[in-house]
């Protein structure tokens, strides 16, 4: 039977590559001072990023279970089967909404499949997956082949990050007061990953912005496996030219398929900041 693929924008996709891999998005939207944005167009972007440069408060929000009803519901009504890769619960209730949908779907939709996933990722890590899985889905995949895909290898998909000001995790009850202030004054950036309950989590800390970076790339050539297999993705909050020195720097030393660097979406930037740097690939398992 036919299946569609679902993901969110949690998994920081282009317009672009969701065309081009017949994926649908199912929004996870943000607020700023009571408006809320459904989508991240590039002026959306930018105005996000204005805001959390100027301290004001970008509040994010799940999926609803309505929402996801309706959006499954539309390819059900076709007869195809469903499978929805889900932003992590360690992150946000959309999960367990996405699961009340099913249930509630089931209920009318009995001969159609209906797969919920816990990515147990985020941002282009999320959506790493979602890509390799719609390769899969193109290569003549079946939609149970393709869920076993994923969940053999969504704890093997790292996600290393830092942030350029402790701030916003502080803001985010992540860190106490008194730790981004020492931080702040010693201008210690964080190392941090996605780990496997889907939670953001600090591995490490150096000081300043320049050994961060050097300190994600060392751990990125470190830690991948067979690279000449795979794509690197790279996000970054609205710091382009560092992300493309990442990606340059990487280039120099591991041979991958290739690149894909994306602005982070206001949905992790908003707890992170202006100039997060993230860098994703598959491993062992997460580092």
């Amino acid at each position: 039977m036919a299946y569609q693929l679902f993901t969110d924008s949690g998994a920081n996709l282009s317009e672009e590559q969701t065309r081009e891999y017949n994926i649908k998005v199912i929004s996870l939207p943000f607020i700023i001072e009571g408006k809320e944005y459904a989508t991240c167009s590039n002026e959306d972007m930018a105005f996000a990023y204005k805001a959390l440069r100027n301290k004001i408060v970008v509040n994010t929000s799940a999926a609803s279970t309505y929402s996801i009803i309706n959006a499954l519901e539309e390819e059900l009504r076709k007869g195809n089967d469903v499978l929805y890769y889900v932003f992590s619960s360690g992150l946000s209730s959309t999960y367990d909404n996405a699961l009340l949908a099913k249930k509630k779907l089931e209920e009318k939709y009995h001969h159609n499949k209906i797969i919920i996933i816990d990515s147990l990722s985020a941002a282009l890590g999320h959506g790493l997956l979602m890509v390799y899985a719609a390769m899969k889905q193109k290569e003549g995949a079946t939609i149970d082949e393709v869920a076993k895909f994923l969940e053999d290898n969504k704890l093997k998909l790292n996600h290393l990050f830092t942030v350029d000001n402790m701030y916003f995790l502080m803001r985010g009850g992540r860190i106490s007061k008194s730790t981004y202030m020492v931080a702040r004054i010693a201008k210690i950036k964080p190392i941090m990953h996605t780990d496997n309950s889907g939670k953001l989590t600090a591995i490490g800390k150096v000081l300043g912005r320049k050994k961060s970076i050097s300190e994600l790339i060392e751990l990125t050539i470190k830690t991948i496996r067979h690279p000449e297999d795979q794509y690197v993705f790279i996000a970054h909050g609205d710091c382009e030219d560092e992300a493309n020195y990442i990606k340059e720097e990487l280039s120099k030393r591991i041979k991958v398929k290739g690149f894909y660097v994306n602005y982070l979406v206001p949905t992790i930037s908003a707890h992170s900041g202006p100039g997060t740097l993230a860098i994703f690939f598959l491993g062992d398992e997460r580092i």
